[in-house]
């Protein structure tokens, strides 16, 4: 998700007060204030850690996202907190204290990140999808939901909430196919050049295999690769849904490519290998899973390599069982 879409300027300013009385309901607000848990957590590192600290709320946020790209969280939230310290209503910086604690798991302060954010800037599509995100992570659907349709409602003709909404249809938590078909199909007419969209067309292939209706999946998946050739994922669904209606044959290509792009796909390996038994080629369908053991182990991945054994071990014992 981009973090980078800038709502009007403002001038800088520090952290907000919280101008509530005691006793009283504390009102909506206006940005990062000192007495926020984004502010006081016990992890919280100190700003001098962000090297743009005295830079301005746009340099020390743009850093701070090169950082979190980087993977080195601890200074990407000190950047965000300086950013915050110029200018406390800073969505940009609010949201990128949320992709922060996503990524420490701390997803209480995720969710108050991601809300500060929206509220700061209401048409932040970026934080509702966000925001969505985490909620769907704490299995907590219904405010998922809430807030995917927030990001749809603030950015009706943009791909990313779409997208969102329909996958969290798709999702296995969630499970409701012809829903998610039906946003897939409003996308389609609300986003400029959705009908050549591969993500829009994607989420129909996957409504349509959810529904087990695998023709129109192939066709939908098939159109998607077509504008996106590197689109692995939609090679897979292809694949996936070729096998559903009977063609093992067809669904071998697809397979070989999904692996090829994305190797690092543990279903992609064992998809493939499975054709290839079915197809008895079981010798080709081990060597699969070879390659694909050596590729987990040597990226360190146990739970794949564990599950592409697993997987070899049923391939060998068919096998021996034939003899």
């Amino acid at each position: 998700r981009s973090s980078e879409r800038d709502p009007p300027n403002d001038p800088p300013s520090k952290f907000g007060k919280d101008d509530s009385s005691p006793g009283k309901h504390r009102g909506p607000s206006t940005g990062l204030t000192d007495d926020s848990p984004l502010a006081t957590h016990k992890l919280k590192p100190p700003e001098s850690l962000c090297a743009k600290a005295e830079e301005g709320h746009r340099r020390a946020t743009s850093f701070g996202n090169e950082l979190l790209k980087r993977g080195e969280l601890l200074k990407a939230e000190a950047c965000f907190l300086s950013a915050l310290r110029h200018k406390h209503d800073f969505p940009m910086a609010l949201y990128g204290l949320g992709e922060v604690h996503v990524g420490n798991e701390l997803y209480g302060l995720a969710i108050e990140a991601y809300t500060l954010a929206t509220q700061t800037w209401p048409q932040y599509v970026d934080a509702f999808v966000g925001l969505g995100d985490v909620l769907v992570l704490l299995q907590k659907n219904k405010k998922a939901e809430e807030a995917y349709k927030s990001a749809v409602g603030v950015g009706k003709t943009d791909a990313l909430a779409w997208e969102a909404l329909g996958r969290f249809y798709l999702s296995h938590q969630v499970k409701q196919f012809k829903q998610a078909r039906v946003t897939y199909q409003r996308a389609l007419l609300a986003v400029s050049s959705g009908d050549v969209s591969p993500g829009l067309l994607l989420g129909l292939a996957e409504s349509a295999r959810g529904a087990e209706q695998f023709e129109e999946c192939v066709l939908k998946a098939d159109k998607a690769s077509s504008f996106a050739p590197n689109f692995a994922r939609a090679k897979f669904v292809a694949g996936t849904c070729r096998v559903s209606a009977g063609d093992v044959v067809g669904a071998v290509p697809n397979f070989e490519y999904a692996v090829s792009v994305e190797p690092e796909q543990v279903e992609h390996h064992v998809q493939l290998a499975k054709a290839l038994v079915t197809l008895g080629k079981r010798d080709v369908a081990e060597k699969v899973l070879t390659d694909g053991i050596k590729t987990f182990a040597d990226s360190g991945n146990e739970i794949a390599k564990a599950e592409l054994e697993k997987v070899m071990e049923e391939v060998v014992k068919e096998t021996q069982k034939e003899l």
